[in-house]
Formats: structure tokens, C-alpha cells, sequence
């Protein structure tokens, strides 16, 4: 998969997803201050799913109908448990995430959301 690191989410992430054989590119290699618009820009650009712990780019995808192609938000936990919480929506949710969804995963639940699909059609029609 090809993924694109939020700050927020960056550090060991980064290096465990790549060691998967997964493609990753992190936010904060290249410009720690980026807005999230260009971070949700990019992300459409180049086909990635954007992981983050911020809540920003659902309001942006729910509320401002921004285009994305897959994002997951992790809950804000220590470093370890993150990556338990990553995997487990990896094996179980990955093909979600390849297929845009939104995907909220905190250690309580996982909550799989999804675009309708005529504003999937109508994305489609602008790239």
C-alpha cells in the first residue's frame, strides 16, 4: 500500500510500515508545517492513504466533501500500542482502506465510514 504520514503519526510508523514492503512518505520530512488541504491535495495526487491521529481531514472529507483516497486515524496512544492498533486494521481492514475508506481505529472499536458513492462517481469525473 501506499501511505502518506501525518505528522502526527510519523517516527517508528514510518520505518515498521517500510520494513512491510509497504510505500510510505512522511509529511514531516518535507514540510513539518504543511496545511492539511495540501496534505489531502497530495494524497490525491499520488494515490496514498493519509494516517494521522488528527480528526481534521474526516471534517474535511464529511464536512467540506474534499476528495481522498483512503484515510486511517489512530487513536493518540504510546507507541507500541499504536503499532498493535495499526496492524490489526492492516490484516483486518486493509483492502477498506485501499478502497477509500475512512477508517477510525481506537482501541476500543474500529469504525469503517465510507464517501456515497455518487460522490465517489463525481470525484472520479474531476481527476
Amino acid at each position: 500500500m501506499k501511505f502518506l504520514l501525518d505528522v502526527t503519526a510519523s517516527g517508528a510508523l514510518s520505518t515498521w510500515l517500510l520494513e512491510l514492503g509497504h510505500e510510505v512518505i512522511s509529511v514531516g520530512e518535507v514540510n513539518p508545517k504543511m496545511a492539511d488541504d495540501d496534505i489531502i491535495d497530495w494524497a490525491v495526487r499520488e494515490e496514498r492513504i493519509i494516517i494521522t491521529t488528527d480528526v481534521d481531514f474526516e471534517q474535511m472529507i464529511w464536512l467540506q466533501q474534499k476528495s481522498h483516497r483512503g484515510v486511517l486515524r489512530l487513536e493518540n496512544l504510546p507507541r507500541v500500542e499504536r503499532k498493535k492498533l495499526l496492524q490489526e486494521v492492516l490484516t483486518n481492514h486493509g483492502q477498506d482502506l485501499e478502497s477509500r475508506a475512512v477508517v477510525i481505529a481506537t482501541k476500543q472499536k474500529i469504525r469503517i465510514r465510507w464517501k456515497p458513492i455518487d460522490a465517489i462517481e463525481s470525484d472520479e469525473l474531476n481527476y
